[in-house]
């Protein structure tokens, strides 16, 4: 049995993984996808809107995660997120309607639209979308 890594994924409302020993881990970092493998080196990494995965025991989970940053020392990696959904608790359908109702409220012409809101909205609404899809699509 090789070396784990020791994941820990923590929102500001939740720890949801408490030192899981995984074989790797693959981020959305942001400059793109960041595999990290045990022994990796020590850094320090902006997390983007996107999809974690993990491999533990030959078995892949897969979490969207909403920005935050990562640090990774000695094969311990803890995953700062500001928001985090486990692919398997994401509905679809809600998804779509947020898609659709922050689509709505950019392309309107409304000055009382919040369009960070709507356009952090989107962005979230999408990031969970792909994880669903990449199971089941």
């Amino acid at each position: 049995m090789g070396e784990k890594l020791l994941l820990n994924l923590i929102t500001p409302t939740a720890q949801l993984l408490n030192n899981a020993e995984v074989d790797m881990v693959v981020i959305p970092a942001f400059f793109g996808e960041m595999g990290i493998l045990p022994n990796h080196v020590n850094t320090l990494v902006q997390l983007e809107f996107g999809s974690l995965r993990y491999k533990k025991d030959g078995k892949e989970e897969e979490f969207a995660v909403m920005g935050g940053f990562v640090e990774v020392i000695n094969n311990v990696v803890n995953v700062f997120a500001e928001g985090a959904d486990l692919e398997a608790e994401i509905d679809e359908e809600a998804e779509s309607q947020k898609i659709k109702k922050a689509k709505a409220a950019l392309s309107s012409k409304d000055a009382d639209i919040d369009f960070e809101m709507a356009e952090l909205e989107l962005k979230q609404a999408i990031a969970r979308m792909k994880v669903k899809r990449n199971k089941h699509g």
